[in-house]
Parts: structure tokens; sequence; C-alpha cells
């Protein structure tokens, strides 16, 4: 992948060029952010110039020998690790390899493909991805071997915070690698990783992208103009996986959905049994089923649409929203005031938090729901300031 192919991030990626080009990047690199950021497309930028055999300041070529093989994943000296699952057709414990051509598809078709994406596509189950001691140990083998087409070997690390307490058998070949071997790493939750691991590496936040950026780049990919695509790229909150999944309908759907668990939940505290009740657990059924990716996706528009909630309040107008969502918006901002509004995104925002550790969706949003049910009625607000 090409320093031009990845979207946004324009200062950062200058930065990476311009210590490949001097030959002061570091080692041992950490890219930490949401999958979504950008983290694995910087990665694959970064390995492709180490082995473009005609670079130059700002970019690898595109079109030698190296290039080309980078581009279909299957440079030499390019290594990649990420999370794999046990297989009943195999006994030995499971590592990269095993499913390295699923990997390679994966990433032709997204390099933004985050974890849930990547455990349906090697048909995971509910099985957990690990990447395992059997994994690291190749990691040592390949790396000490001599490279076979270029100057440099790069070992790729997706989601390192899967390596676990397995990570200590690296610790010793990331702090001194042998010459000319660059380690990065991608994380997603710094705070899974192991300490001794985040000493031993240079860790660079991936921001979220750019809404100028993200906006255009979702226009090559989608059917929609302008004013649609910056839009998305502010629900989206920088995150180009996200962006795509609403560009491609999602955002009507979550209208309707969060409609209807407003008023489900206005309704709690009138009707709190019967047709009520029964709605409302039909609606956090289908929640539950929508996959915890859709879940953060409707969190998001949730947080999206409270914010222009308030600046109805506040300043009369929302230029962000029209047709059913706009008269929705401003139903909802008659009824509540800045300070409940405010109360409902800090509720989305911990629902967020807790969904992206795997909660259990129908506990979380039942709970959440007679919270929300609450704030409608005040008793949240003055609960929690007591």
């Amino acid at each position: 992948m090409l320093f031009k192919e990845v979207i946004g991030h324009e200062e950062l990626k200058r930065k990476f060029t311009g210590m490949l080009h001097s030959g002061k990047f570091p080692h041992a690199v950490m890219l930490t952010g949401p999958t979504g950021n950008g983290g694995l497309p910087l990665a694959l930028a970064i390995a492709q110039y180490l082995q473009c055999e005609n670079r130059n300041e700002n970019d690898a070529c595109g079109e030698c020998a190296s290039c080309i093989k980078c581009t279909k994943f299957i440079h030499p000296d390019v290594y990649f690790t990420f999370p794999v699952v046990t297989s009943e057709k195999k006994k030995s414990p499971p590592v990269s390899a095993d499913s390295v051509k699923e990997w390679r598809a994966a990433l032709s078709e997204n390099p933004y493909l985050n974890y849930n994406d990547w455990m349906q596509t090697i048909n995971a189950e509910n099985k957990q991805g690990n990447i395992t001691a059997d994994e690291c140990r190749q990691i040592i083998q390949h790396l000490s071997l001599k490279t076979f087409e270029s100057a440099y070997k790069v070992q790729i690390i997706w989601l390192a915070e899967f390596l676990g307490n397995e990570g200590n058998i690296l610790l010793k070949l990331i702090e001194e690698p042998p010459a000319n071997t660059v380690f990065i790493l991608i994380v997603e939750n710094v705070e899974f990783v192991l300490n001794t691991i985040l000493s031993r590496t240079q860790q660079v936040k991936i921001n979220p992208i750019e809404e100028d950026a993200l906006a255009a780049a979702l226009m090559k990919d989608a059917p929609i103009d302008i004013a649609a695509a910056k839009r998305i790229a502010r629900i989206a909150d920088g995150n180009f996986d996200t962006a795509m999944r609403i560009a491609a309908g999602e955002e009507n759907l979550n209208d309707r959905l969060l409609h209807k668990w407003l008023v489900n939940c206005f309704n709690l505290k009138l009707k709190p049994s019967g047709g009520t009740a029964q709605t409302l657990s039909e609606w956090i059924e289908d929640i539950a089923k929508a996959g915890r990716e859709n879940q953060k996706i409707f969190l998001k528009y949730a947080l999206f649409f409270l914010r222009e909630c308030s600046l109805i309040s506040i300043a009369g107008e929302s230029g962000k929203l029209d047709g059913e969502e706009l008269k929705f918006a401003k139903g909802l901002s008659a009824k509540l005031n800045v300070e409940q509004l405010e109360t409902l995104s800090k509720i989305f925002n911990n629902m967020y938090y807790h969904v992206e550790r795997n909660a259990n969706p129908k506990i979380l949003f039942m709970s959440n729901s007679f919270k929300i049910a609450s704030v409608f009625s005040n008793e949240y607000v003055e609960s929690a300031n007591a």
C-alpha cells in the first residue's frame, strides 16, 4: 500500500516518510487507536516503502517487483501476525500461516477491517481470537533468517493485545532485533498490552481521520454526494470502517432504532408493564442480535443525534439534520433540557465503553433503558447530583 493511498493523516505520513528516508525510523513502533482510523494501512505503507526498489522522499514507487508483491501481501520479507482460532481439522495450536489466504483476501477487500469482521472471515463462530506461543516462536525463527530479497525484514503484528502473556517470548527480540528488522505492532486496546512490550516500543497514536479526507474517501467508494459524505464523516468520528457501514445504509436504520428506543423508554415511566415492556424487550432482542460492531455504530449515531439536539436547544437549529430526523430532534429537544441531553450522552458514552469490552448486550441495553426513562422524568439527574 502506498502512503498516498492511506486516507488522511498527511502530517503523520510526512513524519514517517521523513524518518524512513533518512534511516531514522525506530526498530519497534506501536500504532495505537481504533482499527478504522488507519493503523494497519499505515503499517502496510511503511512496509512497502522499506521494500521498494525505487522509493523517493515521499512514497514508494508502486511499480517495482517488490511493490507489486507488497500490494498482493506476498513479499517474502514482510511477515504478518494476527489473531487466529483453533480448528477441529488441526490438532496443534493455530498460527497465522494457517489463515494467510483469508488474510490476504480480507486486506485486499478492506485494510481498515475490524476484529469482528476478521473473526467472521475465518468462521470463528464464538471462539476468541488469540496469538499463540507457537506463533511467537515462528516469529523468532523467521526473523533469525537472512532476508530473501530486500535489505529489510518487517514484522507486522495486527491487534498485538491478543499476544497476552505470550508476548514475553518476544521481549528480547523486540528490544534487540537483528539488523534492518522493523517491528510494527497495531494495537486497539493499549491497556491489554504487557508493560514490558510497551516499554520496548515507540508508541504513535493514530488519531481519527480528518473529516474532509474521510468525506472525500467516502465519495470514491460509495454513491453519495458531498453533503451526505460530510455528515457521515461527522457521525463516524474519523473511523473509515464505521463510515462505510453508515454509507451502506445503516444511518437510516439507526435513526428508526433510536426513535423506537427512546419512545419506549419515555413510555416506560408511564406504563412500566404490559405492552410497553413487551415492545422494549423485542427491541432489545433485535439490537442484541445486531452484533457488537453494529451496536457501536448505533451508539455513535445516538451520540451524534444528541449533540444536534443540544444545538437545537441552545441555538434553535441544526445544520446536519433534516426531514424526519430533524422533526424527531426538535420534538426531543422540546421535552428535554440541555442538562438532560448531556446526561443521556454520558449514558450512551458509558454504554459504548462497555460494548467495546463485550458486555452482555441484553443486560446492558435493558438496564440503561431504565436509566434513560429516569432521565425523561428527571429522576436520574436528581439522583446523580445527590
